[in-house]
């Protein structure tokens, strides 16, 4: 239905403009093929023309992430309206600020949330195109037809997933748009009921046809189909299926939390702990353009005297948006806490510039000229910009540091979360002894001291440290029912609250927010009975 993604083109139009898109490095023999009046049939109706198409649905999962709108706004939207950071300035703060994002009307609705709706359900499309071909094709082996099935049926469900979590009331389809559909028009969402259900059998079907280990690095694997079965068990409140599937992974021998933090987020992330990331390293599966998501989130440091821009201090940042007062609080409990001193976030940002370093400073010593005042705005804006912590998981060390875009590979789902799931999972569940066993897992590897009791804040408190900006806080909030609450509580910071033009956004925040607006331009796609979420009307 593509009217309803915007894209009222032919399924062969489609077709050969993401092969286009996604093959451009392939060899010439296969260009033309694809090219050709037998593009299509090639697409769908073969084994290599479907695994090409497979590879074509990774190259549309980054789309959000390379897309370089809003100055890089797009991907990190959920970060903005979370709990964790503080919107600075630039674009990705309208977010934070509700100033966007909040509304029907307002400019970051009708761009940037409609890319999410868009993107999504163009996934979703596609998928359910290589998995009706791959369900049709007799001619290939059980095998080799099961894993293009696999696959597809996770990117499938990692879409819908994401989909419900963002907008609440959506519509499922399992058939691909055709000439015949294409103007069929959705007239009310699906049941959350038949929503779970595909969720279910589709990742059921995947964990049960996918190997742990993948010959290529971000290709989904049993691990990730696992994790991602066990975070939609959550969603679910079936504890016990959660918890089969964290101790799965946990157990299998395949999957390990890294020796030390610093591992984690280092080189192309292709080791044990990394379950499912995406690719931006060119030449590799769905690999190609850059993002600029480190750019974002680092400070300005080096407008700043005495700091020049190194990969040592983060590299290129613009100090849009970063740690609120509440993370970096959190990550400061523990002065051991390793995951602070450049592995994860940056805390201390230093002087490299023996030229211009201030008097009574040397190199090597941190930044330290600015104040986080809570009412000079000048100042605190001079420190938020500067000085204030930052994230680094984005980092690519291998650019130059004053370039901002970067070819880093992205974390989606790594094995410290699925201990996390495993700790809540096995909470609710009374177990208590593997709940701290796995909290207490991820909190040593980072050098902190294990905890002896366990609740849901002592949870969540460790997910921001360790999963901060890593886009599931929203989602992991929402789920408990403690999104409106913690937002009220801590989002952005007071000073920063205080001083954006339009009001403070905890006195602009409803509870309703916690889905996001279906945007207009969409709504008008849609029958004229179906719901928008309350709220938006």
């Amino acid at each position: 239905m593509k009217n309803i993604f915007q894209h009222l083109i032919s399924k062969k139009a489609m077709a050969i403009f993401l092969v286009v898109a996604t093959f451009a490095s392939c060899e010439k023999e296969l260009e033309d093929e694809l090219l050709s009046d037998t593009s299509v049939d090639f697409l769908y109706s073969t084994p290599e023309g479907l695994e090409n198409a497979v590879v074509g649905l990774y190259t549309l999962n980054r789309n959000l992430y390379q897309d370089l709108s809003l100055n890089g706004t797009y991907p990190l939207i959920p970060q903005a309206k979370s709990d964790l950071g503080v919107g600075i300035t630039g674009e990705v703060s309208l977010y934070s600020r509700l100033l966007w994002g909040a509304s029907l009307g307002d400019y970051g609705t009708t761009s940037g949330i409609n890319a999410y709706w868009v993107n999504y359900y163009k996934i979703v499309d596609r998928a359910n195109a290589v998995i009706q071909g791959a369900e049709n094709l007799e001619d290939i082996e059980e095998s080799r037809k099961n894993q293009i099935l696999a696959e597809a049926k996770c990117m499938r469900a990692h879409a819908y997933f994401t989909l419900y979590r963002l907008f609440n009331n959506i519509f499922i389809t399992t058939e691909p748009t055709t000439p015949e559909n294409a103007f069929d028009v959705p007239q009310d969402k699906s049941s959350e009921e038949e929503i779970f259900s595909l969720l279910r059998s589709d990742l059921d079907f995947a964990i049960a046809n996918l190997d742990y280990a993948t010959p290529q690095f971000g290709r989904w694997a049993q691990g990730a189909a696992r994790h991602l079965r066990a975070k939609v068990a959550m969603w679910e409140e079936d504890w016990t299926e959660a918890a089969a599937q964290t101790d799965a992974i946990i157990t299998s021998g395949s999957h390990s939390l890294t020796e030390t933090t610093a591992e984690v987020f280092a080189g192309e992330l292709n080791h044990s702990e990394t379950l499912f990331a995406i690719n931006f390293e060119r030449q590799t599966i769905g690999g190609g353009d850059p993002h600029i998501m480190n750019w974002n989130m680092v400070s300005s440091y080096a407008d700043a005297p005495g700091l020049i821009q190194s990969v040592e201090n983060g590299g290129a940042g613009a100090g849009f948006i970063s740690l609120n007062q509440y993370t970096i609080d959190l990550l400061n409990e523990d002065p051991n806490d390793t995951r602070k001193n450049g592995t994860y976030y940056i805390f201390e940002y230093l002087y490299n510039d023996e030229t211009a370093v201030p008097a009574g400073s040397e190199i090597g010593d941190p930044l330290d000229l600015y104040e986080n005042s809570e009412d000079d705005q000048n100042e605190f804006m001079l420190y938020y910009r500067r000085q204030n912590p930052g994230i680094i998981k984005f980092l690519d060390e291998t650019v130059e540091p004053t370039d901002r875009n970067h070819y880093k590979n992205i974390m989606i789902y790594r094995l410290a979360e699925t201990y996390l799931i495993g700790a809540e999972a096995h909470m609710m569940l009374n177990n208590s002894a593997k709940a701290l066993e796995y909290l207490n897992a991820v909190r040593t590897r980072a050098n902190t001291a294990p905890v002896n009791s366990i609740d849901l804040e002592t949870i969540l408190e460790e997910r921001a440290r360790e999963l901060a900006f890593e886009g599931q806080r929203w989602f992991t909030l929402k789920r408990t029912g403690l999104l409106y609450d913690y937002l009220l509580d801590h989002m952005n910071n007071d000073n920063m609250n205080e001083s954006y033009p339009e009001g403070n956004p905890k006195d602009i925040l409803r509870e309703y927010m916690q889905n996001w607006p279906i945007p207009q331009q969409q709504m008008d796609l849609l029958g004229p009975n179906y719901p928008q979420n309350d709220g938006y009307n």
